[in-house]
């Protein structure tokens, strides 16, 4: 009986992972004209209460002391009840943002059952999913690379209503080619989601997770090496670049086999390797036209300090977009234009202030004394965070949600 309720929530922990990642702007998120959207909310919020209430089970079953987690529910469902009701009069709050703020209250306890159980193995399924996808797109984009042509298309609402091709639904041309590192005509493999950013997001995550919370302590295991090529293939700079610095903090920080001395010598000697490296991929992409990738992320952190400094503490409300773009260069409100948005945490503190972004930061600093290997995840997802427009996609809140169940395990069960 126990090992059925085992194989049970071990499957709805895959399927909860699965359908995060299509949450994640997949192609079937987005696919224009259909309700998946729905379908995703729904089926996201049925797998997360299964899960919670499992944990719950196991917390009462086990005399777990609860104090700090029912202190850490009650403060933060404190604080998204104030936002809902200080927003309510400015801006409605949609379902999916009524979903992202309650989220840590179901997925904390999740998480902290896993660790308490000392499992630790809910991430490892999410990095398993996305190792399948890779495997899945490489061989699809390999297919590209060589003219192999596209089966199937697709109309998809992502920034405006347009069609993309693919493959038997599993794999999709979304970004056509590019110039990338020197290389030219490489085409972007995007998998089963909009844009090769947010693939390169959800590999990331996953490479983050094989490399500092799996077993394989010596070099790279197969899985991370996989990962790493895989995020290449995106051509995605922020990608690149997280690679780069999750090999040196690997060294710096986790490898256990050179001492002190020796670790000083090597930072000293790699960091200005590292600051090479990234800035050559930085320069790779540095154009003059105000419209090029590098200007307009720029100008989204000038506008969203811009934004964010006039109200510093509470923010000026959740989802108001307006006050972004009040910010923005004119030049990117033309019809036509780019006046997306590309910083999750410039969005973040000029929607709720440092109120609501204490959240996502607060873990990054707590976790120095807690867990090294969770910290370097903490520190290399929020950099991701920083410059990818994560702060609505459920991955990312899934993340701060296992920080947040780190720091509040306290590692003792009540007396019976």
């Amino acid at each position: 009986m126990i090992k059925r309720k085992i194989e049970f929530i071990s499957i709805i922990q895959y399927a909860f992972f699965f359908v995060s990642i299509l949450q994640c702007n997949s192609v079937f998120f987005r696919e224009n004209g259909t309700n998946h959207q729905k379908i995703v909310l729904i089926l996201w919020c049925f797998l997360a209460i299964i899960l919670w209430v499992s944990a719950n089970v196991d917390f009462v079953k086990q005399k777990y002391n609860m104090h700090r987690l029912v202190l850490f529910e009650l403060i933060w469902t404190g604080l998204v009840v104030f936002f809902v009701l200080v927003n309510f009069f400015k801006k409605p709050v949609s379902i999916i943002t009524l979903v992202v703020l309650f989220m840590p209250f179901f997925v904390v306890p999740i998480f902290l059952n896993d660790i308490v159980n000392r499992k630790d193995n809910l991430l490892m399924k999410f990095r398993n999913i996305v190792l399948v996808l890779a495997v899945i797109s490489l061989v699809f984009w390999l297919l590209a690379m060589i003219g192999f042509p596209p089966n199937v298309s697709v109309i998809i609402n992502w920034g405006r209503i347009k069609m993309i091709n693919g493959y038997f639904n599993i794999h999709f041309i979304a970004q056509g080619t590019t110039d990338f590192l020197g290389l030219q005509g490489i085409v972007r493999n995007t998998g089963i989601f909009v844009e090769a950013p947010m693939y390169s997001y959800v590999l990331s995550l996953a490479l983050i997770v094989e490399v500092f919370l799996g077993t394989h302590l010596k070099g790279y295991s197969k899985k991370s090496l996989l990962l790493m090529a895989t995020i290449f293939t995106t051509t995605s700079s922020t990608g690149v670049i997280l690679v780069v610095l999750v090999i040196f903090s690997k060294i710096v920080f986790l490898t256990t086999r050179i001492n002190k001395s020796v670790k000083v010598i090597l930072v000293i000697v790699l960091l200005p390797i590292v600051a090479g490296v990234v800035s050559h991929i930085v320069k790779s992409k540095l154009d003059s036209n105000w419209y090029s990738s590098t200007s307009i992320r720029a100008n989204d952190f000038i506008a969203g300090y811009q934004a964010w400094k006039n109200h510093w503490i509470l923010g000026n409300g959740l989802n108001n977009y307006n006050v972004i773009l009040q910010n923005m260069d004119y030049r990117r409100l033309g019809l036509n234009a780019n006046n997306g948005f590309s910083s999750g945490l410039m969005e973040v503190l000029a929607y709720g202030g440092i109120v609501y972004g204490s959240y996502f930061i607060l873990p990054v600093i707590l976790l120095i004394r807690k867990n090294k290997a969770v910290l370097v995840v903490a520190a290399t997802s929020f950099i991701l965070f920083t410059f990818t427009l994560v702060n609505n996609v459920f991955l990312w809140y899934i993340f701060v949600s296992y920080f947040w169940a780190v720091l509040l395990n306290n590692k003792r069960k009540l007396e019976m």
